[in-house]
This record gives C-alpha cells, structure tokens and sequence, in this order.
C-alpha cells in the first residue's frame, strides 16, 4: 500500500495521535491539504470549547473508528492482500457460462451448486482486491477524501469478510454463504454508489485529481460493481431454484435476466416521469404527447432495473427541458416527446426526441461526473440533501457495538426486487442505490445522470449519444446490446 495509510479528513505533513508521532508524505502541493480546517464555519453558533470533543478526532492519524485503516493496516495490506491475491487474475466470464453453471447442461445438481458458490466466492475476493489497488495508486489527497475513504473502507471490509470464509463443501456450506452474499448486498455497502459520486464531485470542486481521471476511476468502479453484483446475483437465484426444487434451467441467461417489453418499458418511464412533473409544478399542469413509434413489439433480455433505470433517467431530462421551455416561452402546450425503437440482430436503439431548445452545456461538461465547479457544487449540495444520506457514515454502523454487525434475512431477493433494510442505519433511504437516484424528487438535481446512463449503456455492449440543435431540441440515442448476441463473449467487468 505504500504511502497511502491515512483517511483522516485532515492532512499535515506530521501528525501526533495517541502518544506517537508518525510522518506521512503527501504527494500533493495543494495548500489546503496541510491546513488545519477553520470549524467555526460548520458551526459559526457554538463556541470552540464546545466542538473541542469532535476536533481533536480528526486530528488523529487514522480514523479512529476505522478497523482496517490503522497502524498495522501495511504490513496486512502487504503480506496479505499484494502477496496473495494481487498475483491471482481475475476470470472473464461470458452470460451463457453465468447462466449454465459453468458447463454447458442446463441441469441443477448438487454438485453444480456447490462449484459455483465456489467460484463466487474465489472470484470476487480477487476482483474486490485489485480494486482496492486500484483506489491505493490514487493521489493521497484523492482517497483522502471523507467519500473516497468510505469507499475504501468498504472495500477492504468486503474483501476481508469473502477471504476469511471458510470453503464451501456441501450444499448446506452453500446455503450459509448465500445468506452471506445477500447480506453483503444489503448492508451499509451499498451506500457505495453514492459515496464515490460525492467523492468525485469534491475532488471536482477542491481540484484534487483532473476532471478526466477522476471519470475514469469512477467508471471503472461502477463497471466492476455491476459485474460482482450480477454474478452475486445469478448464484443467489440459482441457489433459490434448486431449493425449490427446479432441475433444470429454463430461461436463456438465468432468472435475472428476464423479457423485457420495449414498449411497456417506456411507458413506465412514461408514467414515472409524468408524476415526477407534476411534483415539480402542480397536479393538472399540461403534460407533453408522448408518442412511441418503430418497433413497437420488442421484446429482448434484459436486467428490468437497468432498463428502468435508463429508460426513466434519458425520458426525465426530456420532459424537464420540456416544461420548461413550454413555461419560458409561454406556449399554448408543451411540445411532444417521441420515442423511435429500432432494432436488427446485434442491439436494439431507443431514440428519444424533444424540442426543448437544446442542450445549453459543451459536450466535455456534459460527461463529466465533476462537470464544472459550479455544478458540481449544486449537485454535491443535493447529494447533501438526500433523504437518509446525508448523516450517514460507514463507522457509525459497522463498527457500532450496539448495532451487533450485519443480520441474516431471505435471500430470495435481487434485481427483480427490492429487499430488506432492516440492518441499515436509521434513516438509509438506499438499500436500492439505482432506484433510489431514479425516484429522487425533484427538489434533488444531481447532474450525473447522462454520466451513469452512459456507463450502464457502455457495460451492456451499447452507447450513449446526444445531439443536440441550440434553439431546437435534442435526440438522445441509446443503443443497448442483444444479449443473446453477445452470450459466449468472455469479458471481465460486462458478465
């Protein structure tokens, strides 16, 4: 690990903490990492002696809370995690070996259970590792920040938790591990997703690492989060259908994946994106025609929260630029959205087209998750804003005495379904990250939504494209791969 050892929100070049003096060098030149911060700002009413308690925490050199960022985190991170498993390669998967279990019989058996519990649990403690590398090259100042650091310590948490898991014998072994699985997916890490988009967006703000590694590093992630999810996700329902008796595999690509109705989908989206409008502004305002045209009968696989979610997040900023165009102009109606399906052998498109007078930002803003700093500033105070975000820190629940550490629920939920907060912090409003950001209100603009539209679309064998008229309006063009298509390929973060 390096030099990398400390997540404290304060940087200095020497710090003292418990007795002991211990030196760290940045490799940043920002003056602001070596400042002390000026509290008074968070709390220009309270005297100093009253925050005196929560100052001098965070001039310790590591969180004092945190169980795998402390003094004797390099020698573990370096006989452990670089020695063992940084020499291992992750395997890149194909759909159809998700789907058949590793050979190529639709049969569930005992045996093939057990195998790919195995795999699952192999795989993942590799794959979670050389991400934890990856935040580890970062800049200190970058994984320095609260959010990043959050990330990371979930990270480590995941891989630790997967590497001290006993092996899986028998079918029983399997049935403990799956509880594992989905407590691991349900639990506090899945404020992941938001905390590494704060995480860019300040280090977007404080200049911390330039705009286009920062978009790098968070796709990466994203990628690689999806592709854990999934193959998490197919072993819980492959696990789930032998218990309840199934013999055989049915469907194509496994239970997760499932027909997906192109139209139907939209006008979900549809009905999803009226309602959020009428949040905005008032019941009974004008809504937009929306018009479907081309393929209206498509029907392909397709993870049904993917969809939802691109589907929802592409139609919601047409309807947003529309109405308020419609208001600004002062015209008798707003102007119609249209939908245009295409499809041939390889993917399927979904055009979206409004006249809403254009996109008003450069294309180089328009993919950024920092954007400029003056809307990353704007989107960073609405993460703030978030209901059940904005309080939450990852020690204040994982290493909670009273909190007794993660519970044990059915795991019969995934994708299809949202499952159980119950082991949450008070208050997490995310135990669906995705959805959460999709039904946000519209008090909450975050920016980030062509950002993360693009790449899910990228991750499914697709694309993402805007083009946009000044003046006129916008074609937004996804492009989504046919699965079925794409079924032996072996990729490593698009399983």
């Amino acid at each position: 690990m390096g030099k990398l050892l400390y997540t404290s929100p304060v940087r200095s070049a020497q710090r003292k903490c418990a007795g002991k003096s211990i030196r760290f060098e940045s490799t940043s030149h920002h003056s602001h990492i070596s400042q002390i911060p000026d509290f008074s700002k968070y709390s220009p009413t309270k005297s100093i002696s009253e925050l005196a308690p929560y100052v001098s925490s965070t001039l310790c050199a590591y969180p004092l809370q945190s169980k795998y960022v402390n003094q004797q985190h390099y020698y573990q991170n370096k006989n452990i995690l670089e020695k063992h498993y940084l020499t291992r390669k992750p395997h890149p998967v194909s759909l159809s070996q998700l789907a058949q279990y590793f050979d190529d019989s639709t049969t569930l058996t005992k045996q093939k259970i057990i195998n790919s519990g195995r795999f699952v649990q192999q795989e993942l403690v590799t794959r979670i590792a050389h991400k934890i590398h990856l935040l580890q090259t970062l800049p200190f100042n970058v994984v320095n920040n609260f959010h990043f650091s959050q990330v990371y310590e979930s990270y480590y948490n995941i891989f630790e938790r997967f590497r001290r898991y006993p092996t899986i014998k028998t079918i029983e072994d399997n049935e403990k591990f799956a509880r594992f699985l989905q407590g691991i997916l349900s639990d506090f890490n899945s404020l992941n997703l938001p905390h590494l988009i704060m995480g860019a967006l300040e280090c977007r703000i404080l200049d911390l690492h330039p705009p286009e590694k920062v978009d790098e590093v968070v796709s990466s992630l994203l990628r690689a989060r999806i592709s854990r999810r999934l193959i998490v996700e197919e072993h819980l329902s492959i696990t789930s259908n032998f218990n309840s008796g199934k013999k055989k595999n049915t469907l194509v690509l496994g239970d997760i994946f499932q027909e997906c109705s192109a139209y139907e989908f939209l006008l979900g989206a549809k009905a999803m994106c009226e309602k959020f409008i009428q949040d905005m502004y008032f019941h009974g305002i004008a809504l937009p025609e929306f018009v479907v045209d081309g393929n209206l009968g498509l029907k392909f696989y397709f993870l049904p929260l993917h969809l939802k979610y691109l589907l929802g997040e592409l139609l919601r900023n047409s309807y947003e630029a529309t109405m308020k165009e419609y208001i600004r102009l002062g015209l008798e109606k707003p102007e119609p959205i249209t939908v245009t399906i295409v499809s041939n052998e390889q993917s399927f498109l979904f055009r979206i087209s409004d006249r809403a007078g254009g996109i008003p930002h450069d294309e180089k803003t328009l993919w950024s998750f920092g954007k400029s700093k003056e809307m990353a500033r704007k989107s960073l105070s609405n993460f703030h804003k978030l209901p059940g975000l904005q309080t939450i820190s990852l020690y204040d629940y994982m290493y909670d005495k009273k909190a007794g550490g993660p519970t044990s629920h059915p795991y019969k939920f995934t994708s299809l379904e949202p499952i159980s907060a119950s082991n949450l912090p008070k208050g997490h409003k995310f135990e669906k990250p995705l959805l959460g950001l999709l039904e946000r209100s519209s008090r909450y603009k975050l920016g980030i939504g062509l950002d993360m539209c693009r790449v899910y679309a990228e991750y499914w064998n697709g694309d993402l494209t805007v083009h946009s008229i000044k003046g006129h309006g916008t074609d937004t063009v996804l492009k989504l791969g046919n699965l079925m298509y794409h079924t032996d390929k072996l990729q490593l973060d698009k399983v």
